[in-house]
């Protein structure tokens, strides 16, 4: 009787991890999102690397993106080009992303050494990796996607 009941244990994981995969699956395909990391915090003050970038949601879990990073130096902005890769996961309304690498380069060929610069601090700055942000799925539609992070922040990330 005690096997039926593990057997049973581990039929139902596996039965809902192929749901919560197949739920995943309508999500594979091109997006574009917005996501803010912040870097660091300073009383009132933050210093946030704001990302604009286009995905690629695998059915297999993987995804690429790459896009534009913005980070607000007082009033200059500097935009960077942005890539990531890592692992996506949808478990109900609970949508998980762990960034396993992000890497920024210049965004313009105007300041390049300037860039290099800044980039090497903000990169001192960034989580270790892997990163894994979880974020609660507020609403959907096939071509529409609102988020909220851990901090109650909501992003709209639209089918492409």
């Amino acid at each position: 009787m005690k096997r039926f009941w593990s057997g049973l244990a581990v039929s139902v994981l596996v039965a809902s991890s192929a749901v919560a995969q197949a739920r995943g699956q309508e999500l594979a395909g091109h997006w574009v999102c917005p996501a803010q990391v912040q870097l660091v915090a300073v009383g009132q003050n933050q210093l946030n690397l704001q990302l604009n970038t286009r995905s690629q949601l695998h059915s297999d879990g993987r995804y690429e993106s790459f896009g534009d990073a913005v980070v607000q130096f007082g009033l200059w902005p500097l935009t960077l080009a942005a890539t990531s890769s890592g692992q996506w996961l949808r478990d109900r309304q609970q949508f998980t992303v762990t960034v396993e690498a992000l890497e920024l380069s210049p965004g313009s060929a105007s300041a390049v050494e300037i860039q290099r610069l800044l980039i090497q601090q903000i990169t001192a700055l960034l989580p270790d990796f892997p990163h894994t942000q979880v974020a609660q799925i507020v609403a959907e539609s096939p071509t529409h996607l609102l988020l909220e992070d851990e901090l109650g922040r909501q992003y709209t990330c639209n089918r492409s």
